[in-house]
C-alpha cells in the first residue's frame, strides 16, 4: 500500500510540475509577443546580457537547450541584429556568441516589461512561499540527469 501512495504523490507532483510550467508560458506569451520575442530567445538574450560572450555550448549548457533548438534560435537572432557570433580567438575552432548594441537595448527595454509580467503572476505569493519554492526546485533539479 505504502508504494501504491508513493506512485499515487510522483503522478500528482509530475502533473502538477507539467501543468504549472504550462499554465506559466501561457501567462508569459503576451509578453514575449510585446516584444517580438519567443521564450528561448529571451532565455539566450537574458543568459548573454547576464553571463557575457559565451561559446555556443555553454549557452547550450547554461538554457538548457537542445543543439537543434538552440541553432534556430542563435540564426533568429543573428538574423534580428540581437546577436553576432565571431570566432573564439583562443580557439580558432569555436565560435562565441554576444549581444549586439541592439541586443542590449532590447534586454534593457523588455527587463521592465518582464518583470511586470512576473509581478501579475507571482505578486501574490509570500516572499517565504518564493523561496519555499524555490528551494524546493532546487532540490529536485539536484536530483535530476545534468546535462
Amino acid at each position: 500500500m505504502r508504494h501504491e501512495n508513493q506512485t499515487r504523490e510522483n503522478q500528482a507532483l509530475v502533473l502538477a510540475l507539467l501543468r504549472s510550467q504550462q499554465l506559466f508560458m501561457r501567462a508569459m506569451v503576451p509578453a514575449f509577443r510585446s516584444a517580438g520575442l519567443t521564450a528561448p530567445q529571451w532565455d539566450a538574450l537574458e543568459t548573454l546580457s547576464n553571463k557575457g560572450p559565451l561559446s555556443i555550448n555553454d549557452l547550450m549548457r547554461l538554457t538548457l537547450s537542445t543543439s537543434g533548438n538552440l541553432d534556430v534560435v542563435v540564426k533568429n537572432l543573428i538574423q534580428a541584429g540581437l546577436v553576432e557570433k565571431s570566432v573564439d580567438e583562443t580557439d580558432r575552432r569555436a565560435r562565441v556568441l554576444r549581444l549586439t548594441a541592439a541586443g542590449h537595448q532590447k534586454v534593457a527595454e523588455f527587463l521592465p516589461i518582464h518583470n511586470q509580467a512576473l509581478d501579475q503572476i507571482f505578486g501574490d505569493l509570500s516572499a517565504q512561499d518564493k523561496r519555499q519554492t524555490v528551494k524546493t526546485l532546487n532540490q529536485l533539479r539536484k536530483k535530476l540527469p545534468q546535462p
